[in-house]
């Protein structure tokens, strides 16, 4: 019969080299710390997360926070109403490739808004797989304006598709949405109110994640978009910095978009529309109230080549083909203040980054064990303070709180993609892949190579 008080010696002497490397480890973070410079250690972590990315994320939400607490938040609800009570003309463009799963359920969410002056119009660009007969019994009715691309040469892309269906609407103001998207009944007054102010060319939507259970992916990614869109977009809007209108859920006074020629076949369409915005003088505004629910990326491989696409567009929109924006005696200097800093963060210390890291490893592998684990921490105590002010702001509170476990894992989400950025960028400074099938063939023949 097995003894099981011999698995006790067995256990210990298998543990015994982990236990012997800990102390050994310990000891040695112990002499670092004591005979090591301080500003060597400022170097050692300056690089990683504390002196660079804390103070940017960190100090946001505990100002909104307090903000909102004591009450320095101002309220304009009272213009929007009576703006939106004159009920302004209002065409929902609704523009699809392949959704045949997703599009009636939109269209569905879009009727249910009940407004009187709305019109919906629905593009199915050239699909395969039976995305306009989904959407026809509705045109049937007489419910939605439904056309469909059925060139030879095959589908034109999203921002050409959405030209399309801005020439054929008539509303005063235009709202952008995807096909796989739902939205709240309220939120045209969200997305349309705040039009009373007359400077306001652009509104963005508050978008969240519908399909939070589908993976541990979506759920970190619903954690992404309450801190990234919930909070940072709050902070820009306060700011009068905000530089993206989602394609997915976007409002723009047509006489904005006529002013820019409106989409340009980009890789990321939607923060170059709302550049050519900005640099046009309009206003563009973040209406937390407005939301949409969205199914994201429920595999890794998948959500990777998303957030590809993203960092590349990203790159050539705010570096190559708007870095004139920067010109801070022509145009608004919070474009150029955000844009600095979003340079520096996103594109200086990726590199450094990757730097900080070959050197690490070659001189300092085990110091960098230990920043690593420090800094981990650190970021999932400011992680977790930014989406607990989150939640605080939030509409859906009871479905989020639950979120509050994976948090914990948001660094290495996070971690993650700076290597896809990193990527990325490496291809997009020497042009490599620029053609990205985002975009068909057709497209890329008409906009320039930026």
């Amino acid at each position: 019969m097995y003894d099981s008080c011999m698995a006790v010696p067995l256990v210990i002497d298998f543990l015994h080299p982990y236990i012997f490397y800990l102390f050994d480890f310990l000891n040695y973070i112990e002499f670092q710390l004591a005979t090591r410079a301080v500003w060597e250690w400022a170097l050692f972590f300056m690089p990683i997360f504390i002196f660079g990315e804390f103070p940017r994320y960190i100090f946001p939400p505990i100002f909104l926070l307090f903000a909102k607490i004591f009450g320095f938040l101002t309220s304009d609800e009272g213009k929007k109403k009576a703006f939106f009570d004159t009920c302004p003309s209002v065409s929902v463009l609704l523009v699809g490739y392949n959704e045949v799963a997703s599009v009636a359920g939109a269209i569905r969410s879009l009727l249910e808004l009940n407004y009187p002056d709305l019109e919906v119009i629905v593009i199915d660009d050239n699909s395969e797989d039976g995305m306009y007969e989904a959407a026809k019994p509705f045109a049937d009715k007489g419910l939605i304006k439904l056309y469909r691309n059925s060139a030879a040469t095959g589908r034109s892309g999203r921002p050409t598709a959405s030209n399309m269906a801005l020439y054929l609407s008539r509303g005063d103001f235009i709202v952008s949405v995807d096909a796989d998207t739902s939205f709240d009944r309220d939120i045209l007054f969200h997305m349309i109110g705040p039009f009373y102010d007359p400077r306001v060319g652009g509104v963005a939507g508050n978008i969240k994640i519908r399909n939070i259970d589908a993976s541990i992916w979506t759920r970190l990614q619903a954690v992404e978009y309450a801190v990234s869109i919930t909070m940072w977009k709050r902070w820009l809007g306060l700011l009068g910095m905000g530089m993206q209108i989602s394609g997915a859920f976007g409002a723009f006074r047509r006489e904005a978009l006529a002013s820019c020629g409106a989409w340009d076949p980009e890789l990321a369409e939607d923060a170059d529309l709302t550049l050519k915005i900005k640099k046009g003088g309009w206003h563009i505004v973040f209406a937390p109230a407005a939301i949409s629910m969205t199914n994201a990326p429920e595999t890794w491989r998948i959500l990777r080549g998303q957030r590809f696409r993203w960092d590349k567009g990203a790159f050539r929109t705010y570096f190559r083909k708007h870095l004139d924006i920067m010109k801070f005696w022509k145009y608004d200097w919070r474009n150029a203040f955000e844009l600095s800093l979003e340079f520096l963060f996103t594109v200086i210390l990726t590199f450094v980054y990757a730097l900080y890291l070959v050197l690490m490893l070659a001189f300092y592998p085990k110091l960098l064990i230990f920043v690593w684990c420090f800094t981990y921490v650190v970021y999932v105590v400011v992680s977790l303070i930014t989406f607990i002010a989150a939640l605080f702001f939030s509409e859906r509170r009871d479905e989020e709180i639950p979120l509050l476990l994976t948090v914990f894992l948001f660094p290495a989400y996070k971690a993650l993609f700076r290597w896809v950025r990193f990527g990325a960028l490496c291809l997009e400074f020497f042009r490599i892949n620029y053609e990205e099938g985002y975009l068909p063939e057709s497209a890329w023949r008409n906009t320039k190579k930026w």
